[in-house]
């Protein structure tokens, strides 16, 4: 059964108001032949005619699935939120906006967590899904790299200096990097805590604002490797970020490419960390980092 998307909506609502008597035979319009018998097939196969009752009929199935009229209602009438769509038809799935949009994940390991409405206490092992806009005026967040840290967040030796201000995870499909964007520009710095591997530290380095990483100490690192808990396979397979940082000078950089490291943010927790301050030549913090930007 074809599914009445924002995108059939618009394909049927601009043949509609066309007045097309000849459409191509895509999989909507198939779709639509064989659900409803819309149009009838051309002897090529290529195209179907529509006939006035065509019309009729698609105008119809558009008013009973959604509400909206496409020959007296414009398409920007479905733009806005799903809560919104509810409002002014009946299928507020029609929204193109994900559900958590504008929506980031933010968690502290003191529990205490304090943003621009107020300080809030946390269960242990909790997060909290705030707007963006909750984490602009912060002097300075934690952006978390991998999804698993924010639910043990307790559980990391934080060094003092960020032990208590706001960790905020970087985003996924269900919180998206653009609402995670949006936070950050409210932000004065952003701490990285990455993977200690070529990506991560490039991930790391290519961050407006960033002021200082996370590391993982000589001791935790010799813990790691002793143990085979770290991940050659993952400094092999990351060829492009080795290359963007083989022309830094910064030692953790260099110790790490030197060592061909890979240590993962799950395989650190009860391990010491370190905060490393990064010092850019560069002084905008709007742009984003060149390798070429950093003093060594």
């Amino acid at each position: 059964m074809l599914e009445f998307n924002a995108r059939t909506i618009e394909t049927i609502t601009n043949a509609l108001r066309r007045c097309d008597r000849k459409v191509n035979l895509t999989k909507t319009w198939y779709c639509l032949h064989q659900s409803y018998g819309i149009g009838t097939p051309s002897s090529s196969g290529a195209s179907l005619k529509l006939s006035e009752q065509d019309h009729s009929t698609l105008r119809a199935l558009i008013q009973r699935h959604t509400s909206f009229d496409p020959l007296k209602q414009t398409t920007a009438e479905l733009k806005g939120d799903r809560m919104e769509l509810a409002l002014k038809t009946r299928n507020e799935k029609l929204s193109s906006q994900t559900v958590s949009a504008g929506i980031v994940m933010v968690g502290s390991p003191t529990h205490a967590l304090t943003l621009a409405s107020g300080t809030y206490q946390l269960p242990p092992g909790s997060t909290l899904n705030v707007p963006a806009e909750e984490l602009h005026g912060t002097h300075r967040v934690v952006l978390i790299e991998n999804l698993p840290v924010m639910y043990h967040l307790a559980r990391y030796r934080w060094p003092q200096d960020i032990v208590e201000i706001p960790m905020l995870f970087r985003g996924s499909p269900q919180f998206t990097p653009a609402a995670v964007t949006k936070a950050l520009a409210g932000v004065h710095e952003v701490v990285c805590f990455a993977d200690y591997d070529p990506q991560g530290l490039m991930n790391c380095l290519t961050q407006r604002r960033a002021c200082a990483m996370v590391l993982p100490t000589d001791e935790a690192i010799h813990r790691i490797t002793s143990t085979g808990l770290d991940k050659p396979a993952d400094f092999a397979n990351q060829q492009a970020a080795r290359e963007w940082l083989n022309t830094l000078q910064l030692p953790p950089v260099q110790r790490m490419l030197a060592q061909k490291l890979a240590i993962s943010q799950e395989s650190m927790a009860g391990s010491e960390l370190i905060l490393y301050q990064l010092e850019r030549r560069d002084a905008d913090p709007h742009s984003v980092p060149s390798a070429a930007d950093f003093w060594g």
